[in-house]
């Protein structure tokens, strides 16, 4: 294939096979790094995080590895890093630091793009070189230079994004370090291993640069599958430093995982004339509930009453978003969805996943529902909707109104709400019924 002519396929880049995704990535790398190229890799960048196709090693990759974990997942399904950094901005970036350090001298680093244990050292000089290329194009910010190529008179918020960029290559190596102990990504639990290592990094950022701290741990923090399990570990870390230091730390990191729960809640409110995602809803009400109840366990440290009121009030949008978008009109939409088998209307596609899709969201707020205050409302709503879909499998599978479908798919309805258990004991009945 032309590679110039993958540029126009667009969005059909999401659906092709896997073994031809990984050959169109490796087309596109040939065509250079222009803006159709870093615009068609935008597009398919959501595709890139599942595939991880082998990416073509370049400086500009290297670049951006000491903080490619706050960069934000395109897919939405992981919580965003706490810090995060625009891609926009690196892209704006990195031909001034490309420029600012010159070509032979990248040269001299060239083995940093190799694999193997030989890359460390020429990586820490490369890493090293644009810190200081990065501090210099700071410098010439304040006077006045560099404004328009950065985009800062549109956005002037990308100037925090720069500073950080600065401090986190300025440490690369020990981040370099703490990447290889959180591996793989995302980490689901942190084990005495985990906790060690990234302490150990820790120390090292923090005799050199002490500043940089902070964002070290955002950076490790942004490898778990969750941030806010971060939090009750990094209480028994000991980074070398003074108590007041350690314990201010421990509040600024906290107050930023907070922020990060409430504006993840903030956005769980419904739009209205919206159509309902309700397994969305039920999956973002479940992660919310675990960071919520993670984040209140660090805090027994910091006995802290402002974040125990703001944590309170995530807790209530929470109970708010499961009530009105997971329990609201449940049992009917799942039985309108059953029904258009039963009255001979035949089966509504979009209909019978969204009924679905509405069961698994039901069972999934089972685990929450006690938390939130919501037991009695949940039990209501499913002994409801299971009792009807029992009584039209009833009604098809032993009285013969209806197609079988009706019945069979009654009794899968049954299976996600309730779990195979009550489904099997619900279809044993009916046999025996059947049977007399």
């Amino acid at each position: 294939m032309d590679p110039q002519a993958i540029l126009g396929l667009g969005s059909k880049l999401l659906d092709i096979d896997e073994e031809r995704f990984r050959q169109v990535v490796g087309l596109l790398e040939q065509i250079g790094d222009h803006p159709e190229v870093q615009k068609t890799f935008s597009l398919i960048r959501p595709r890139l995080v599942e595939v991880r196709p082998k990416r073509r090693p370049t400086f500009k990759r290297l670049f951006c590895e000491p903080f490619e974990d706050l960069f934000e997942v395109p897919n939405g399904n992981q919580p965003a890093p706490l810090n995060r950094i625009d891609r926009a901005v690196v892209n704006s970036l990195w031909p001034l630091v490309e420029s600012t350090i010159g070509k032979d001298r990248l040269r001299g680093v060239a083995g940093a793009l190799r694999d193997g244990a030989a890359r460390a050292e020429p990586a820490a000089a490369f890493w090293s070189m644009s810190a200081a290329a990065v501090a210099d194009i700071l410098a010439q910010l304040d006077l006045g230079r560099y404004v328009d190529e950065l985009g800062l008179r549109v956005n002037p918020d990308r100037l925090r994004t720069i500073q950080d960029i600065a401090q986190i290559l300025a440490i690369a190596p020990a981040v370099d370090e703490m990447k290889a102990v959180l591996a793989p990504k995302p980490v689901q639990k942190l084990h005495k291993d985990h906790l060690e290592g990234v302490q150990a990094a820790g120390r090292t950022v923090a005799r050199g640069r002490p500043e940089t701290l902070k964002l070290f741990i955002l950076l490790a923090a942004a490898r778990l599958s969750d941030p806010s399990i971060l939090l009750g570990g990094l209480w028994d870390m000991d980074f070398g430093q003074k108590a007041s230091e350690r314990a201010a730390l421990f509040l600024d990191l906290s107050g930023t995982v907070v922020a990060r729960i409430e504006e993840r809640s903030r956005g769980a409110a419904a739009t209205p004339g919206s159509t309902t995602d309700r397994m969305a809803a039920a999956d973002l009400a479940v992660d919310l509930m675990a960071s919520l109840e993670a984040t209140r366990s660090a805090m027994e440290y910091s006995r802290n009453k402002e974040f125990d009121q703001r944590l309170k009030a995530v807790r209530e949008s929470v109970h708010d978003m499961v009530r009105t978008q997971v329990l609201d009109g449940a049992d009917g939409e799942i039985l309108t969805a059953v029904a258009t088998l039963t009255t001979g209307g035949g089966e509504d596609t979009g209909k019978m996943v969204m009924a679905e899709n509405q069961a698994r969201a039901l069972r999934k707020c089972s685990t929450i529902a006690d938390t939130l205050g919501l037991r009695g409302e949940l039990k209501s709503v499913t002994q409801k909707a299971t009792a009807s879909l029992t009584d039209t499998a009833r009604q098809v599978l032993v009285d013969g109104n209806g197609d079988a479908r009706t019945g069979y798919t009654a009794i899968r309805m049954i299976e996600l709400i309730s779990g195979p258990a009550e489904a099997s004991q619900v279809m044993d009945q009916i046999l025996r019924t059947g049977r007399r």
